[in-house]
């Protein structure tokens, strides 16, 4: 096998992965749950091409928008008063453990379902219950890399290259997800999410280096087979 032509396939993957990220990074735009200050909720809540659903127990409950200081997007068990604007509570949830506004935050056994309507390359802003999250766990999944267990850093968790390509993403609260005791380690917000559209054309040509370099690797194998034979 020709390890300088393998080391150009391995380049080639890496390179444009990097310009893939590169891309992102300098063409995002925020979708500024922290920042808006209209208190609502819904099943979904709708940004643009986002959709954003709540779930609790594995039942469909709201998406909750909250105001005020490091807040953000929770979910809220309902029921919710109508109205999009002003910074009053609407989140009037009358059992369980947290009631009224206290139901309005990713908290145990809750899930917030983040859909978009194309491929995206994401990282996410994380805030405690009003407080920072640094170094707290955050447990997700996405369509594009499955489970992952990420650290808050700098207020934001940021996604693996195995999530780039995602439409799909699910951020979980505390408790067991079933995931061998990996578990988010706080109550949280939502507080935006950086994303652009992926790039097409540098995703294929990455994916296609990696499909070559299987192609060489799988060819040198079968002759050192043949040699041994």
């Amino acid at each position: 096998m020709n390890k300088s032509f393998v080391k150009l396939l391995q380049s080639c993957a890496g390179v444009l992965l990097l310009s893939t990220a590169g891309l992102s990074m300098a063409a995002t735009w925020d979708y500024d749950f922290d920042g808006d200050e209209n208190e609502r909720g819904g099943q979904p809540l709708t940004f643009g091409d986002l959709d954003v659903k709540g779930y609790t127990d594995g039942s469909s409950s709201y998406a909750y928008l909250d105001s005020g200081y490091l807040a953000g997007l929770g979910v809220c068990d309902g029921p919710i008063l109508s109205g999009t604007t002003g910074t009053d509570n609407k989140c009037k949830t009358t059992t369980g453990p947290n009631t009224g506004a206290s139901d309005d935050n990713l908290q145990l056994g809750e899930m917030l379902e983040f859909v978009f309507s194309t491929k995206k390359q994401i990282e996410v802003g994380i805030n405690g219950p009003h407080k920072s999250a640094n170094g707290e766990s955050v447990l997700i999944w996405t369509d594009a890399g499955a489970w992952d267990l990420l650290t808050v850093v700098a207020g934001k968790i940021t996604l693996g290259v195995q999530h780039v390509g995602l439409m799909t993403l699910k951020i979980f609260g505390q408790g067991d997800f079933g995931q061998n005791g990996r578990e988010t380690t706080t109550n949280l917000y939502v507080a935006g999410i950086n994303e652009v559209p992926l790039p097409a054309a540098a995703g294929c040509l990455a994916r296609l280096c990696w499909v070559l370099l299987d192609c060489v690797v799988a060819r040198s194998q079968a002759r050192q087979q043949q040699r041994l034979a």
